[in-house]
């Protein structure tokens, strides 16, 4: 059995009813939207009509999208914020909502004290820690952050 390569183009209103679909279930940024909609068969000036009526109707909003996205990111996936700014580039926000959508996230060190010491575990040998390091590094939290918080639970543990 042959497949059909060739993918027929989409017409305005199909690529409409493919934007409102896709936005039904969650939120996606401009570019998301933008390759989505390219990949199903729909024509740059379809998916540039399409984008300009979502955009009025308050459908695709990069700004918000930053904002609620770096918030769930923060808080459900625990990630540090160059995670989350990363994220948020692959996603194709602009650098200014970015930065916007970061500033309105809290303080690091705070979260990161309950995760490092339940990855730790009381464990403070050499190798625990610097495991423990790469872990936070890679989730987005900056060296002196994570440091600063296993030196603290040294601390506690000492006492």
């Amino acid at each position: 059995m042959r497949y059909n390569n060739e993918q027929k183009e989409l017409t305005f209103e199909q690529t409409k009813d493919k934007a409102l679909r896709l936005l039904e279930f969650r939120a996606h940024s401009e570019r998301e939207l933008t390759d989505k909609l390219k990949r199903a068969g729909a024509k740059d000036n379809n998916i540039e009509e399409v984008l300009e009526f979502c955009r009025n109707y308050g459908f695709v909003d990069d700004r918000s999208f930053a904002v609620k996205k770096a918030r769930d990111l923060k808080n459900l996936k625990r990630y540090g914020i160059r995670r989350i700014k990363s994220e948020l580039y692959s996603k194709g926000i602009a650098a200014e909502y970015i930065e916007e959508a970061v500033a309105e996230l809290d303080d690091n060190e705070e979260m990161l004290i309950p995760l490092v010491e339940k990855k730790l575990g009381g464990n403070f040998e050499k190798k625990n820690v610097d495991k423990c390091i790469r872990y936070f590094i890679y989730r987005g939290y900056s060296f002196s952050d994570i440091k600063n918080c296993i030196d603290e639970l040294k601390i506690d543990y000492e006492e």
